[in-house]
């Protein structure tokens, strides 16, 4: 049987170099995210930042947004597969921020002290569990590392959005090429952060396009307009990102997310 970390460095290997992405969706994946924690969190002052997750360094630069939060910052990406940091971390130099450190870890026993991280971002990582125990566990990790005034945010997939009873069976049928876990709502998510003393000051359902017909209908946009296709998959990208100010956010976001800071 695979362990957490073989599992993730397999499916790396499958999808390296970005093959699992359309440029424009991964363009804006980085975006919506990047744009999400300046809307959140303040620019710091000479910060050390932990980013959970080093599958998109790896695999897809173009959709990575680690190196861009903040660029005078102490950056360390946490992955349970060694082959992950090792890739992420070529990649990252190839982008020019090889000051960024890769460290081999699960986030359920993160190898750091507690009150080391100004800022931590864990966007779908949470979210590839066998419970919502690891879930929870994984949580008072983050916090325990998380310095006091410090912010965490946090992204899950999102179990009210529309798609998801499809996309749990297309889990089931066994066409998912990784492990999809367990993950929490949103009000499980603020019960579960506020449990563990943190103070959650923002909400919100992200990346607003449906599940499973995007990468196709980009494809098929490619193939029959190939010189506007970027330009037009931004714009309905966009478009359906609008749907975040909606009051039915929680039914089109395909992850939900929350900003929790720690008490001083």
């Amino acid at each position: 049987m695979e362990t957490d970390a073989s599992h993730w460095q397999h499916t790396s290997e499958r999808y390296s170099g970005g093959r699992y992405m359309d440029p424009a969706l991964a363009q804006h994946t980085r975006e919506v995210n990047l744009e999400l924690i300046h809307r959140w969190v303040p620019r710091l002052s000479n910060p050390r930042i932990l980013k959970t997750d080093a599958f998109a360094d790896a695999t897809c630069p173009a959709r990575a947004f680690a190196w861009f939060i903040q660029e005078d910052a102490q950056l360390v990406c946490l992955d349970i597969a060694p082959g992950l940091c090792l890739q992420g971390r070529d990649n990252a130099r190839a982008a020019g921020h090889g000051e960024t450190s890769y460290t081999a870890g699960d986030v359920r026993f993160i190898p750091f002290e507690d009150d080391t991280f100004d800022l931590i971002v864990s966007d779908s990582t949470l979210d590839h569990f066998h419970t919502t125990d690891e879930i929870h566990v994984a949580l008072k990790e983050l916090a325990r590392v998380l310095k006091p005034g410090g912010s965490l945010i946090i992204a899950l997939d999102n179990p009210q959005n529309l798609t998801d009873p499809l996309f749990r069976l297309w889990q089931r049928r066994g066409r998912s090429p990784y492990f999809i876990g367990k993950t929490l709502s949103q009000r499980q998510l603020v019960q579960s952060l506020e449990s563990l003393g943190l103070q959650v000051t923002n909400t919100t359902a992200m990346l607003h396009y449906p599940r499973l017909v995007t990468k196709r209908f980009l494809r098929l946009m490619r193939w029959v307009t190939p010189g506007r296709s970027d330009m037009l998959a931004r714009k309905l990208l966009n478009s359906l990102n609008a749907l975040e100010r909606c009051g039915t956010r929680n039914l089109t976001g395909l992850f939900v997310a929350a900003r929790a800071v720690k008490p001083l």
